[in-house]
């Protein structure tokens, strides 16, 4: 799945730079990105072009700390509809534990586990692949930056700790986490004392945060069915043979159950018969294409009983039987064909 984050966190990072005397068109031309696509705060865009960003601010201000600066300068706006959650909600440890389970709906590039230990708590970086240093410093950087500001307190960590060297003055990390950073570790991650997890924050408000709540879990839950779509279209279209794949048989590929298959389709509003068609349809076109192939062995690779049921299939799909769309789409040169 394509990493991504808010269109407002770039927008912020944008903000910052141009605050610090670069132009803004100018970064944006240079990254390939369409001014047009930060207009909606919610909008998920690429992953790459936040990261593009950080590298094209580090160059420009010749600041290789710039990802632990812009973390410190961390205002829950930065994070859209996240951040509004986690200024609601009532302890602090109630707001990182809503932002270890929405987090990656703002930002998807790696994320921060809540892990309880025999001494301390710790958020802990993971990533599914190598990330620079500045993208692990911000966010490290406004995690505390968000909890003092929520706090209204000056609260510090035990212990920080990177697996990447020193971006800087070791000094600047020390002031910043006010407590020991240690670099070339196993892992990323921040420790902290338990009791920081029930001090409260200063604008809680229970209800306000359970509302909000319940609508980033539909969010994730229309996400992992996107996914659930993604993946089941390409299972049909490599599963498909003699015989059509089976609802049972797309669940146990996609290890889900089958309720769980056909609800997550539901809220995609569409179901497996559907996909189903679907594929037929596309493939149908592709072996079309090929002119080494009968109409009789494209029905049988579709998975229709008889030849008879992909045509009638076909010309509902496009008002022409296979023969006459070949006849009309896939003549000798012809080089395009109509999509869906």
């Amino acid at each position: 799945m394509q990493a991504t984050v808010a269109a407002s966190l770039i927008r912020a990072l944008l903000d910052h730079l141009q605050n610090q005397g670069l132009d803004r068109g100018e970064l944006l031309e240079h990254i390939g990105l369409d001014p047009a696509a930060l207009v909606s705060p919610q909008r998920s865009i690429e992953a790459v072009y936040y990261e593009q960003l950080l590298a094209e601010g580090i160059a420009g201000l010749h600041n290789p700390l710039l990802g632990l600066e812009f973390g410190m300068a961390a205002e829950p706006g930065r994070w859209g509809r996240l951040g509004f959650l986690l200024t609601h909600c009532t302890t602090l440890g109630e707001a990182l534990s809503y932002q270890a389970r929405f987090a990656h709906l703002v930002n998807a590039i790696g994320e921060g586990r809540l892990l309880a230990r025999a001494n301390d708590v710790v958020i802990e970086w993971h990533s599914r692949r190598r990330v620079m240093p500045a993208v692990v410093e911000e966010a490290f950087a406004a995690w505390l930056g968000f909890a003092r500001w929520a706090r209204g307190e000056n609260d510090s960590p035990q212990r920080v700790e990177f697996s990447h060297r020193a971006q800087g003055d070791p000094a600047i990390y020390r002031d910043f986490f006010n407590c020991d950073v240690q670099f070339g570790r196993d892992a990323c991650r921040i420790c902290f004392d338990p009791a920081l997890l029930d001090l409260p924050l200063r604008r809680g408000d229970t209800e306000l945060a359970a509302h909000i709540s319940a609508e980033f879990e539909q969010n994730v839950r229309r996400a992992a069915s996107l996914d659930t779509l993604h993946a089941l279209d390409a299972w049909l279209q490599a599963r498909m043979g003699m015989s059509a794949p089976t609802l049972a048989e797309a669940a146990a590929a996609l290890d889900l159950g089958e309720r769980t298959l056909q609800h997550r389709l539901q809220l995609q509003s569409t179901t497996f018969r559907q996909r189903l068609d679907d594929a037929r349809h596309t493939l149908a076109r592709h072996h079309l294409a090929d002119a080494g192939l009968c109409i009789g062995d494209i029905s049988h690779r579709l998975g229709f009983s008889e030849q008879s049921a992909f045509q009638r299939a076909f010309k509902r799909w496009t008002g022409i039987t296979p023969l006459a769309w070949r006849r009309r789409y896939c003549r000798r040169g012809a080089r395009t064909y109509p999509g869906r």
